[in-house]
């Protein structure tokens, strides 16, 4: 405050007294030096020296250390200044008689910071005359840095300003000046480098922030760079400037390669303190400088170079030469530049012999193309394919219709790249010596032979695909034997074949290879095809080997006396087609990109590479008897190259050529051993006691392409072809008593039951073909039922290789059990007393019937005729199959009801159409079976169809007509009725 208040001033001289102890002990304004402190009053010091500052009330301060300033006005503001700056006491409770003692720098650790932004806060308005200002500081000095400070300050606040603001006004003043100091306070340099193009172009990035990691705005810098680079702005090595609030980035570029420090100095403020006898005061020193350095590397140029490597060292038809570069440096030239862009031109030769690296020039081949390629980082990597070459025109002017994808020729092709300073863009240039001139010249890397097509081959062995088999079957005789038998040299037709039961799986085994066309000496992937993706060192592999497709048939129904001579052909070299009556019975595919052995198998669950699926009209489960062979083909037109290489197949591509594996190869033949169906019909079903029966029995095909065996005849004059002799078979036909009862039931079954009795045996000998074959007349005398039973008896059993021609055969015969169900409805007799009448059972069906609402309701009637025994009678629903009765589906089976003539069975529903049948079950008081009905019989058979589709067509027809249709109608009726009555 001023000294020209007049009111102020005179009662502050009233109060000298007192005001006078409150000075010298608070030392709040003073004079101006030690000396000046020594000659006035303390209190007229501030006033005649003009020190800005704020005076308090009169009053008592009390402190905790039990000092007091008892009824005094206290002063708070500027004490004195020494050398230009103001001055401040820093001990509230001690007396302050002068500025007597010795100036240091501010050591006190814990006060150290504070005292610092105190010393910017002082310097920053060490000019300003402002009271408020002043007495802000001078409070703000007293609470960082004085012990008893805040003891200090909350006296003056009790005591309030005599002339001045409100306690409020001065306590926000101070908070205002402190976050100024806290802010605008250097507490560290922040000096970072930056690359922005290489090490060759980069940034400074430099602040000043605060405690509170914030840049600080203002502060005047030098920023010096020791070493090859200058500052973009001034074009020297030294660069000055203010602060921002935020880092600044300054710009440089390097002159050379080298290490760069770049220092970076500014001033700051120090505190100053006062040691005195009396008061210490605090003060700010004049600013220091502080400085600050970090290194880095810089580089002006480097030395670019390029290793390359072919992507594929042999490549295909319809690929072009592609190569791999990665870009890297001359360690002599220092790093890549970041942001340099470098250009290579690269040269295709052609070499008619492999070239050797070191020997062979550029001169010893013919240019045949160019390419570009530009890398812009160590480590970078270009791929050079077929859309980045350019033909030379040269070059195809002497090969009309070359193209990248399509080089005209099988030889060795190389790439030879090149770095120089005219290669490169304008603005590139400088990041090159001058007299750069790099080249990788032949290497062998970069070298690559030229392939066309690749050729599969094919072999397969059905011998393999069943040597591990282990089904049995079960013969006549009861012993189990092998179902599959591989045929041997030793046997007699020396033929390579596998005989197989009826039923069995079809296996084989194929051999796919590939033959060797770079001639290396070995089949490996580099003999195969790959797809576009394999294209490339390391990637061609045999998993990106192309996939081809094989494909298979199998035709059967040949004779052994034609698989004979197919077999000698084909051994022969000679072209083996296969004869008219073959009939092709199954076909397969798989696809596969690796070589090896492949099973192909009617059975999915062995995961074959192949199922062989059935052609139409074939049932794998029953092939025809006789032999048949596997024929293979690998063909062109069946390749999806294009697909998986971009070429469409041709006559020479994928493969040089087709693959055809021609019938009756090498183990690649099967017999199906004849498997005879059996079945007979009596001379007749009903017969009287006393009268004869005769059986016929039917020795039939089980598939009509079925052929009979035959074996070569022995007994033939040398030189001569011995002509086939057919399989000579015996039949064993057993007729069993089964029921006393001339209507007893019986039930078809697999094996003869228990309790039938064998009455009478024969045998029909020698049958060598399909046919009918009659037994002799037989007497029955007694009532009853009878059944006929045959089996085959085969006369030749076991390993017979001993005798060559019976192993033949033996291999061509089925070696299970041949027979029929027991119980066939053609093979019943039934024998009846003279005049006894018979007990006649059937039933009567619906017919047909309409599906109604998604069901329909079936029910059969009973019909007996002299069945006084009947009893109970119950019913059985079957539903027909496509097949014979043996795949015939049970429906349900009704509960028993009394057995009347015309009654009906139980009604049963069903929710599907098709053909369906009852059966009847039949039974006496005693509960024993007395008839059961045949199947299929055509009175027991319902037929359940959907309802048909209402007509939409009629349309409206005009009255007249209608008309004449109503009359025309009813008179039909009328007629109809007519006819009626």
């Amino acid at each position: 405050m001023g000294s020209t208040h007049n009111n102020r001033h005179w009662a502050r001289t009233l109060a000298a007294a007192g005001a006078a102890l409150a000075t010298l002990a608070a030392g709040l304004l003073v004079a101006g030096t030690a000396d000046a402190a020594t000659m006035r009053d303390p209190f007229e010091r501030s006033i005649q020296n003009g020190n800005p500052g704020l005076w308090t009330n009169v009053g008592t301060i009390t402190f905790s250390n039990g000092k007091k300033y008892e009824n005094m006005a206290q002063s708070l503001g500027v004490v004195d200044r020494v050398n230009g700056k103001n001055t401040y006491c820093i001990e509230a409770d001690t007396l302050y008689t002068g500025t007597t003692g010795d100036w240091g720098d501010w050591t006190d650790e814990r006060t150290k910071p504070d005292a610092q932004r105190l010393a910017w806060l002082t310097d920053r308005h060490n000019g300003d005359r402002d009271d408020l200002t002043q007495a802000a500081i001078a409070g703000l000095i007293h609470q960082k840095l004085d012990p008893m400070g805040n003891e200090y300050l909350n006296g003056l606040r009790q005591l309030g300003w005599a002339d001045g603001p409100s306690w409020d006004a001065y306590a926000a003043k101070m908070n205002s000046l402190w976050n100024e100091a806290v802010a605008n306070t250097p507490k560290d340099l922040d000096m970072q480098y930056q690359y922005t193009t290489g090490k060759r172009k980069g940034t400074i990035n430099v602040g000043i922030r605060n405690e509170n990691e914030t840049y600080i705005a203002g502060v005047q810098y030098t920023l010096t760079l020791n070493g090859p680079a200058v500052f973009d702005q001034t074009g020297t090595n030294t660069i000055s400037g203010t602060t921002t609030n935020s880092a600044q980035h300054v710009a440089w570029t390097a002159t050379g390669n080298g290490e760069v420090t770049p220092t970076f100095k500014y001033k700051v403020p120090k505190a100053a303190k006062l040691e005195s006898p009396n008061q210490n005061l605090m003060t700010d020193k004049d600013p220091e400088t502080v400085s600050k350095n970090i290194t880095f590397q810089v580089q002006a140029n480097f030395k670019p170079t390029i290793r390359s490597d072919q992507s594929d060292h042999r490549i295909e038809y319809g690929h072009a030469p592609e190569d791999d570069l990665t870009w890297h440096v001359d360690p002599t030239g220092g790093d890549w530049i970041q942001g340099a862009t470098v250009k290579s031109t690269g040269t295709l030769y052609y070499f008619a012999n492999k070239p050797v690296e070191g020997r062979t020039t550029v001169r010893d081949g013919v240019k045949v193309a160019t390419a570009t390629a530009a890398g812009d980082r160590d480590g970078a990597t270009n791929h050079v394919d077929a859309s980045s070459i350019t033909m030379d025109p040269g070059f195809v002017k002497t090969h009309p219709g070359a193209s990248p994808s399509s080089l005209p020729a099988t030889g060795w092709y190389t790439w030879v790249w090149e770095i120089t300073p005219g290669m490169q863009d304008a603005n590139m240039r400088q990041y090159l010596p001058a007299d750069y001139d790099w080249s990788d010249n032949v290497l062998e890397a970069e070298t690559t032979l030229h392939a066309r097509s690749m050729q599969p081959t094919i072999t397969s062995s059905v011998s393999a695909a069943y040597k591990h088999d282990q089904s049995k079957v079960t013969g006549a005789d009861g012993i189990e034997r092998p179902a599959v038998q591989i045929g041997s040299a030793a046997a007699s037709d020396r033929t390579d074949v596998v005989y197989l039961e009826k039923g069995g799986v079809i296996r084989d085994q194929v051999t796919l290879g590939v033959a060797d066309i770079n001639g290396d000496g070995k089949t490996d992937t580099a003999d195969w095809l790959h797809t576009k993706t394999g294209q490339g060192e390391g990637r061609e592999t045999e998993a990106n080997q192309i996939t081809i497709r094989v494909n298979g048939a199998l035709y059967g129904g040949m004779t052994r006396e034609q698989a004979e001579q197919a077999q000698k052909d084909a051994a022969a070299g000679k072209t083996v087609e296969l004869p008219k009556q073959a009939v092709k019975l199954a076909t397969t595919t798989f696809t596969t990109n690796r070589a090896g052995d492949y099973l192909l198998s009617s059975r999915k669950g062995e995961k074959p590479a192949g199922v062989w699926k059935a052609e139409n009209g074939i049932d794998l489960t029953n092939l025809p008897s006789g032999y048949a062979t596997f024929v293979y083909d690998i063909t062109n037109r069946d390749q999806d190259t294009k697909a998986q290489t971009g070429i469409e197949p041709s006559g020479d591509y994928p493969f040089a050529k087709d693959v055809h594996e021609a019938p009756f190869s090498k183990d690649e033949t099967i017999m199906g051993r004849l498997t005879p169906k059996l079945d007979s019909a009596v001379s007749s079903k009903e017969i009287k006691a006393g009268e004869t029966t005769v059986d016929r029995l039917v020795v039939a095909k089980t598939n009509e392409k079925d052929v009979w065996p035959t074996y070569p005849q022995s007994n033939v004059t040398e030189g001569e072809t011995p002509k086939g002799t057919p399989l000579s078979l015996d039949f064993h036909g057993v007729l069993y008593k089964v029921s006393d009862d001339p209507a007893a039931a019986i039930e078809q079954t697999d094996t003869v039951p228990d309790n039938a009795v064998k009455v009478h045996e024969t045998d029909i000998k020698d049958v060598t073909k399909f046919g009918t074959y009659s037994t002799d007349s037989f007497t029955l005398t007694e009532a009853g039922t009878y059944a006929w039973h045959w089996t085959m008896t085969p006369s030749l059993t076991g390993d017979q290789n001993h005798n060559p021609l019976a192993a033949l055969a033996w291999r061509q015969l089925t070696h299970g059990k041949v027979q029929h169900a027991f119980g066939l409805a053609s093979e019943i007799v039934r024998v009846r007393k003279p005049d006894t009448p018979r007990c006649e059972v059937s039933t009567r069906s619906q017919g047909e019937v309409t599906m109604e609402n998604g069901r329909a309701d079936l029910h059969d009637e009973l019909l007996l005729r002299n069945c006084e025994q009947a009893a109970k009678a119950e019913f059985e629903l079957w539903r027909q199959t496509g097949g014979d009765q043996s795949g015939d589906v049970l429906v349900t089976v009704t509960g028993k009801v009394d057995a009347k003539d015309g009654i009906h069975s139980p009604t049963v529903t069903v929710r599907e159409t098709g053909t369906y049948y009852w059966r009847e079950k039949v039974y006496d008081r005693t509960g024993k079976l007395i008839s059961y009905g045949d199947a299929r019989k055509p009175n027991e058979t319902v037929t359940v169809k959907e309802k048909p589709l209402a007509s939409t067509g009629t349309g409206v027809l005009p009255a007249v007509a209608a008309g004449m249709l109503l009359a025309g109608l009813g008179a039909a009726f009328a007629l109809r009725n007519r006819r009626r009555a």
